[in-house]
């Protein structure tokens, strides 16, 4: 077993609350009084949170300070280091107002974070229109440099990643580099899976389950990017980026067995794939004066997909091979005039497109060429009194997709609507109100049949059509005191001629057709809250989390399900020791895109870490009693097919993790406003 750990970390940084001395008169003397400032306040347009020493302290990179923060608008999941909003909705993050993913908050260093802010349809051209934002602000700084050097092993799944980071800066300019890569040695995949087939012929029950599988996978990526920071009003970024993702293995192999006509056997299945992206990103925002102010974002993108796939059963063998090459082109731009200190105009315009070529042989020969152009057109107005603040805006888009010989064309229009008020810096409300399209992807609309086994075949559907959803949100956020922190909210969502999996028996031989069509609605609500305690001066942080999730579908594959579940998010601090417990109940949801309805184990850790110096150490203990490889079990009744299939995989596996991160600074200062940023997958159109 071979692992591999590279190392990082953060400078410490120790904040300390605001001390008067003594007053003394001279009939008494009074004793010492601290005078303790908020840490913690909330308003029309923003809720601001202070990090205590501590919690920087302690924290390795922006996922986990935020953990140790415990801010209860948001989600945090330690285990699958993601954050969300409490309702489950995306989370934009940005550093300093630019734009972050992954890469750039795993190596942000938590000493330098002088607060963070949480959004709420942000009015801020800097921000991109995005929904929901964490922005974190850091100290900044003027000449010097820095590199960052992390790793993170999880022994007993043989998986790991490792990371460098190094950035320079000098005056205006900075230079950032970024080299990372991780690996997943899996000898856990596949799936034990119940199916029943209603075919014309008769009803055929298929049973099949892996008995070994090993799926090696490799990732690198790398960036460069250089920024030009003229001034508060002005930044111009371009980053040029490479990933490349290696699957030289992944093969599983078992059984499979009939009701009827067809002899049980065993299989034998191969997935091995080469994914490789270049691409370019630039960035720009300037403040003109008068009120004007532009920010723009462009992003071109080169990728080369090789796709392999064997099946073989008894005497019959599928094979299909994928070649794709695309590129895609995007822009957006807004304008900005203030009219006055309440009241903004904006208008943006996003526009762009690609092309994509996929060659498939074996079983299976086709040349697929797709071509794609979308513009969209914005118009609105934001609004900032002292205890309310919104905005509303209207757009139109246009959409012309060409699928080898056929051309669809589709405009649909949308708008946003929110409402903040906030009567004091404890209370906040906010309601917000959306009307958007979800524009099908293209393997949707990929016209090829493709065989995946014995009596099930895919297609997309160049027919398809945008779905509209509707949506709205109500939410409360209660800051009484650094000592507590409350929020509550309910959503609900909703999803008009959904896309959907539909099965039939209309494939090659009266065999199970899987294609995708536009069949019923998919309606989900949301009620739920958060609770935060802090004792012991803010050393132990308690936060419970409880939400009751609504699900009802209608059309061929209808489903009714009402889950509740409850997390649970622990942190102690002792000294230069730090320890945390998280608990996520069992969770389950319905899938809007192919009907299913997902349970999943729950998952439960203990972690305990050391921090000095340059240093920070943590070690985890994950689902120690958790023996089982599964993920999740998926069960779809329609009227043509049912499948009940279990996941196999590490996701959930009981595992230790060992995360080690150093960093060292050269030059003066450093200005550690924002790293790089960056998607590390590569996307693809070729059906599975």
């Amino acid at each position: 077993m071979k692992h591999y750990i590279l190392l990082l970390i953060m400078l410490p940084f120790v904040a300390q609350g605001q001390t008067t001395e003594p007053d003394t008169i001279t009939v008494k003397e009074l004793g010492e009084i601290t005078v303790v400032a908020d840490a913690q306040r909330t308003s029309a347009t923003k809720t601001v949170y202070i990090p205590t020493a501590n919690q920087k302290l302690t924290a390795s990179d922006g996922v986990s300070l935020l953990s140790r923060m415990n801010i209860p608008q948001l989600s945090v999941n330690p285990i699958a280091e993601t954050v969300k909003t409490a309702d489950n909705q995306g989370v934009s993050l940005f550093i300093n107002f630019h734009p972050a993913t992954d890469g750039d908050v795993s190596g942000l260093n938590p000493n330098d974070v002088k607060r963070v802010e949480y959004l709420d349809f942000p009015t801020d051209p800097r921000f991109q229109r995005a929904q929901h934002v964490v922005n974190f602000i850091t100290h900044s700084y003027t000449y010097g440099g820095y590199t960052k050097l992390s790793g993170k092993e999880r022994f007993m799944i043989r998986r790991g990643e490792a990371l460098m980071y190094s950035k320079f800066a000098y005056r205006k300019i900075e230079y950032d580099l970024m080299v990372s890569g991780d690996y997943d040695y899996n000898s856990h995949i596949g799936s034990v899976s119940d199916e029943t087939y209603r075919l014309e012929s008769g009803t055929i029950k298929r049973e099949s389950g892996t008995e070994t599988g090993h799926k090696h996978q490799r990732s690198l990526y790398s960036a460069l990017r250089a920024s030009w920071n003229r001034s508060t009003n002005f930044t111009f970024r371009n980053l040029v980026s490479y990933r490349r993702i290696n699957t030289p293995i992944n093969r599983t192999s078992g059984y499979v067995n009939f009701s009827s006509q067809y002899p049980s056997e065993t299989f034998y299945a191969e997935s091995p794939s080469t994914n490789n992206a270049i691409s370019w990103d630039s960035e720009l925002y300037a403040a003109l004066g008068r009120g004007w102010a532009i920010n723009g974002n462009f992003q071109t993108e080169f990728a080369k997909n090789n796709t392999t796939s064997n099946y073989a059963a008894g005497a019959e063998s599928i094979e299909n091979f994928a070649d794709e090459g695309s590129w895609f082109l995007r822009g957006t731009m807004q304008v900005n005039k203030s009219l006055s200190d309440r009241f903004t105009l904006f208008s943006s315009i996003s526009s762009g497109g690609g092309r994509t070529k996929i060659d498939y042989g074996g079983s299976s020969n086709a040349v697929n060429r797709f071509r794609q152009t979308f513009t969209g057109i914005t118009v609105g107005m934001s609004l900032n009194f002292r205890k309310v603040s919104g905005s509303i805006d209207r757009g139109y888009a246009f959409e012309s997709n060409y699928i080898n010989d056929k051309t669809m064309d589709d405009r649909y229009p949308f708008t946003h609507v929110n409402v903040q008020y906030a009567p004091n810096q404890k209370h906040s409300v906010n309601l917000w109100f959306q009307y958007a399209t979800f524009s099908p992807d293209v393997t949707m609309r990929n016209p090829n049949i493709i065989q995946q086994s014995e009596l099930m075949y895919v297609s997309g559907n160049p027919d398809l059509k945008c779905s509209r959803n509707t949506s709205a949100a109500l939410s409360y956020t209660w800051l009484p005191c650094n000592k507590w922190q409350f929020s509550a909210y309910a959503t609900v969502f909703r999803i008009a001629n959904r896309q959907i999996a539909v099965y039939t028996p209309d494939a090659p031989d009266g065999m199970m057709l899987k294609k995708y069509r536009n069949d019923g609605d998919y309606n989900h609500g949301q009620l739920g809250a958060s609770l935060t305690g802090k004792f012991f001066e803010g050393r132990l942080s308690i936060s419970v989390s409880p939400r009751l999730l609504l699900y009802n579908t209608t059309g061929s594959n209808s489903i009714s399900h009402y889950p509740f579940m409850i997390s649970l998010n622990v942190n102690y601090s002792l000294g230069k020791f730090f320890f945390n417990a998280y608990y996520d109940s069992r969770n389950s949801y319905v899938d809007g895109e192919n009907a299913y309805l997902r349970r999943m184990t729950n998952s439960y850790s203990l972690s305990a870490g050391w921090t000095v110096q340059n240093w920070n150490l943590q070690l985890s203990i994950i689902n120690p009693f958790q023996s089982s490889w599964g993920i999740s079990k998926d069960t779809l009744t329609t009227s043509w097919y049912d499948s009940n299939v279990t996941q196999l995989g590490s996701d959930y596996h009981r595992r230790i993790s060992l995360t080690v991160t150093y960093t060292f600074n050269y030059g003066k200062k450093v200005n550690q406003s924002g790293e790089l940023s960056g998607k590390k997958n590569v996307s693809s159109s070729i059906l599975h």
